[in-house]
């Protein structure tokens, strides 16, 4: 009898190990060209986000972990292929450099590169936060014998530092508001102004927006599962909107309610036929 309650102990526990193992399929990407980036960054807070970048068509895009899209094809004219002489992305955050949370900046900066052009940072509306001439980023990512890494912002007992030089040899140490990453609150994103039902929906889905009141224009755009944009609507003030879902067939389907600088709110619903 001992022996027995042994081996069906073994096969519970096997079969327990089996369940923890598993591994589960959630999302596919599927980037444009060959000259994109596809990672995972820390906003702050442990606010995890997906980040497509595309060197090509000179933007860069947001999703959170559920794949909802964040912010879409944000433009960035600067931007191009990694290498000596050009220009890339790094430690985007929504509280590093100017410690706003409904706002998210990226630093642009050139690699491996003699430092005779600009550093800066960007918000994602556009418009420039800071920048400065004649200097970069010490950056680079398993570079030399040791495969060490080398960051120009690192955390300290005072706060966040930031390294820039120049080509005459001279380092610029700048303090930062935030921490690498930040310990205050997440981006805050709007999650009513938009009631969509019935969701799933086997016919028509109506969408019920009553957007901020500063916020006089604005567009409902309608993606697939691949993220491809199916329909467009442009609105103003509240806007009850039906669409007849006889031309999309079954399965996922994200919305965006955005502005022309910022995405407001983003949700799903589904399609059963």
């Amino acid at each position: 009898m001992k022996k027995i309650v042994i081996i069906i102990g073994s096969i519970l526990m096997l079969c327990n190990t089996n369940i923890k193992a598993q591994i589960n399929y959630e999302n596919t990407y599927s980037l444009p060209n060959t000259h994109c980036n596809f990672r995972i960054t820390n906003l702050g807070n442990n606010n995890y986000k997906y980040v497509v970048v595309n060197y090509h068509d000179h933007y860069f895009s947001l999703y959170n972990l559920d794949h909802t899209p964040l912010m879409l094809n944000i433009s960035v004219p600067l931007l191009v292929d990694t290498g000596n002489g050009s220009y890339n992305i790094a430690y985007i955050t929504s509280t590093l450099f100017d410690c706003d949370s409904n706002t998210i900046e990226y630093a642009l900066f050139e690699i491996n590169a003699t430092p005779t052009t600009k550093f800066y940072i960007y918000r994602t509306d556009g418009s420039l936060f800071f920048s400065r001439d004649s200097v970069t980023m010490p950056y680079c990512s398993l570079c030399g014998a040791g495969g060490a890494d080398v960051e120009g912002i690192t955390n300290t007992a005072t706060g966040a530092k930031m390294l820039l030089f120049n080509s005459n040899n001279q380092f610029f140490v700048y303090n930062l508001c935030g921490t690498l990453p930040e310990t205050i609150s997440e981006i805050q994103q709007g999650n009513h102004y938009v009631q969509v039902y019935p969701n799933p929906t086997t016919g028509e889905i109506t969408f019920e927006i009553d957007a901020p009141s500063n916020m006089e224009d604005y567009q409902l755009y309608i993606y697939d599962a691949t993220l491809q944009k199916v329909k467009s609507e442009n609105c103003s003030g509240r806007k009850t909107l039906t669409i007849d879902n006889s031309i999309l067939s079954s399965g996922n389907y994200f919305y965006s309610l955005q502005t022309k600088n910022k995405i407001v709110q983003t949700g799903k619903f589904i399609i059963t036929k």
